[in-house]
């Protein structure tokens, strides 16, 4: 009951990072893009919203992967949605890299956000090195990280809420948004994968 439990979880976080991220295709001005003089480069746009896309597509299929059935009675299915989702990790984390170097709040963002996109892209080619090796279990611990990272999106749109709803400035809760969602994920993400690894 608690995995499906976390399961449909994961599927609600996804379904609200689609409808959060939706304006951003919507108009060249959406959301932190109306801030920024860069997003009028049709380079910086088309790299952007390919971070966006492809981050929507990992957020969305990622919970496939932790569903028993389908990992032990579809591994064909299991194997697609992997190479799908190792892709857009990494193309999302490529193109998360190139515009973190322009994001608001100075160097703490652009760093914060920079060490987030590389790992992302570490914990997936973690996660692919070990299956290919063989290593079932570190595979499953990889796995666990990098997904724990790309839902890394849902909380840190959470922690934007604060300066909405709120008459907090929005610069030093977007620079602690680039830190504090990935240190957090990464911590529950790890201890999921020991409390599993425990209970199997």
């Amino acid at each position: 009951m608690k995995k499906i439990a976390f399961t449909v979880f994961l599927f609600i976080g996804a379904i609200s990072m689609i409808i959060m991220s939706l304006h951003y295709f919507q108009s060249d001005s959406a959301g932190i893009l109306k801030r920024k003089a860069i997003a009028e480069s049709f380079w910086f746009l088309l790299t952007f919203r390919t971070h966006i896309f492809l981050g929507i597509v990992a957020i969305s299929i990622g919970p496939f992967q932790f569903i028993k059935k389908i990992r032990y009675n579809y591994k064909t299915v299991h194997k697609v949605i992997g190479y799908l989702y190792t892709v857009s990790v990494f193309l999302s984390g490529l193109s998360g890299l190139i515009i973190a170097q322009f994001a608001m709040g100075g160097w703490i963002t652009t760093i914060g956000f920079s060490i987030l996109s590389l790992m992302w892209i570490y914990t997936i080619t973690k996660a692919i090195t070990s299956i290919r090796a063989g290593d079932v279990l570190n595979h499953k611990k990889w796995m666990f990280l990098s997904y724990g990272l790309t839902f890394a999106a849902i909380t840190q749109r959470t922690l934007l809420l604060i300066p909405l709803l709120t008459d907090i400035p929005f610069i030093p809760i977007y620079q602690l948004s680039a830190w504090l969602p990935s240190l957090i994920n990464l911590s529950i993400a790890y201890f999921l994968f020991k409390r599993s690894y425990v209970n199997n």
